[in-house]
């Protein structure tokens, strides 16, 4: 996971003249939007397993670890891509 967050911000930067202020940012922000609110489940998860086994929550952990995993790499894939060009 570390490694796509660093790969995206490493896109990011070296294409940084390629893409628009307003288009990177608004990209950032609902790539933030979606990252925190699957870690934010990831924790409440977490939180649950401290005070109760439940093996339901384990596989809570795995489904939403792979969703946060997946997300990165279509952002990656995205930048990649040339998918937040101002081509409108």
């Amino acid at each position: 996971m570390e490694e796509n967050l660093v790969r995206c911000e490493r896109i990011v930067k070296t294409q940084s003249e390629a893409i628009p202020q307003e288009i990177a940012s608004e990209f950032i922000h609902k790539l933030s939007h979606d990252v925190i609110g699957i870690l934010q489940n990831i924790m409440g998860y977490a939180t649950l397993l401290t005070e109760e086994f439940d093996k339901s929550y384990i596989e809570g952990i795995g489904r939403l670890t792979m969703k946060l995993n997946n997300r990165m790499k279509t952002a990656v894939s995205d930048v990649d891509s040339g998918e937040l060009t101002n081509d409108d």
